[in-house]
């Protein structure tokens, strides 16, 4: 496995005993600490890769492959077309050898790319496609698009085998004010979908459930339970072994420990390392390291000793 070319050290910043206020809802690329006291660290901002395809050009999720070593799965935010992008993990693409011209990735049939915003594995090894950004418009079409992993070496286009349809519990209104229910995050553990909303109104973010599927009909979300996380959520993953979700704000990394007696994993274990990358969209685990990439098209490698464990303050 390739490691980063640079593996600077993160940098101390002064501790901080006093609560700071809360962060208003601006608040992109800062490193505010909400509701949490200690030493921040502050991940080196320097990308040990680039992206490298120009179709690439707005990162929103990422997913390691389960069948190819070495591949990461990424995808472009809303406005392109239905299609997902093999990449190596130092940006380049996966593609077939005859496949001449610059590089366009894979297309998914029978999908549209409404607002596509992450990428994930599920325990069956098939490729989960979050289409939920809900940030603009009153959506009533939110889906996940699930796919069976192609070779990238062989595949220029793949199918759906399943489209599941939801909504969320407690939404009742769908206007164009800034709301809570844009989501940007999914994973999947213990053959369970699960997803992290990203709030407009406040930092704080909640964890919902995929419960009984059924295609044919708009499934209803459980929800598990929120969290003030300090930041818009952006992105998640878990572990190969289970144990471990990470969640990316703009200006975060978090990391939870999944301990299997509660269904919240928010209520977990903590540790978090501040961030700043740019816009950063998407991350995934690279065996104990996380990869994060931005879109400007870095690829940020953190290493596990970065984090710091959270004390919190106050039962959330």
């Amino acid at each position: 496995m390739r490691q980063p070319t640079r593996k600077p050290a993160p940098t101390k910043r002064r501790k901080g005993g006093g609560r700071r206020a809360r962060v208003d809802r601006v608040i992109r690329n800062s490193l505010t600490i909400a509701m949490f006291a200690g030493t921040a660290l502050i991940a080196a901002d320097t990308p040990y890769a680039m992206i490298v395809p120009e179709a690439i050009n707005e990162s929103s999720g990422l997913a390691m492959s389960c069948r190819f070593p070495g591949v990461m799965w990424t995808l472009n935010d809303s406005g392109d077309s239905a299609r997902i992008f093999a990449i190596t993990m130092d940006g380049k693409a996966v593609r077939p050898r005859n496949d001449a011209g610059p590089y366009k990735g894979i297309k998914i049939i029978d999908a549209r790319n409404v607002d596509w915003e992450d990428i994930a594995i599920d325990d069956d090894g098939n490729l989960v496609i979050g289409a939920f950004g809900n940030h603009k418009i009153p959506r009533r079409d939110l889906a996940l698009y699930v796919i069976k992993e192609p070779n990238p070496r062989l595949t220029r286009a793949t199918p759906v085998i399943r489209k599941i349809r939801f909504r969320y519990p407690d939404q009742t209104e769908f206007t164009t004010v800034l709301n809570n229910f844009d989501c940007e995050a999914v994973f999947a553990w213990r053959g369970k979908y699960h997803l992290l909303t990203k709030h407009r109104t406040n930092t704080r973010t909640r964890l919902y459930r995929f419960d009984d599927i059924d295609e044919k009909r708009e499934n209803v979300l459980t929800l598990l339970g929120d969290f003030d996380i300090g930041g818009m959520v952006t992105a998640a993953d878990v572990s190969a072994d289970g144990k471990r979700l990470a969640v990316l704000t703009y200006n975060a990394v978090w990391v939870f420990a999944i301990r299997g007696r509660t269904d919240n994993f928010l209520k977990g274990k903590a540790s978090r390392c501040a961030i700043a990358m740019g816009q950063c969209e998407a991350i995934c685990f690279d065996g104990n390291d996380l990869i994060v990439s931005s879109e400007q098209r870095g690829l940020y490698r953190i290493k596990p000793e970065w984090l710091e464990p959270v004390l919190r303050r106050g039962a959330e």
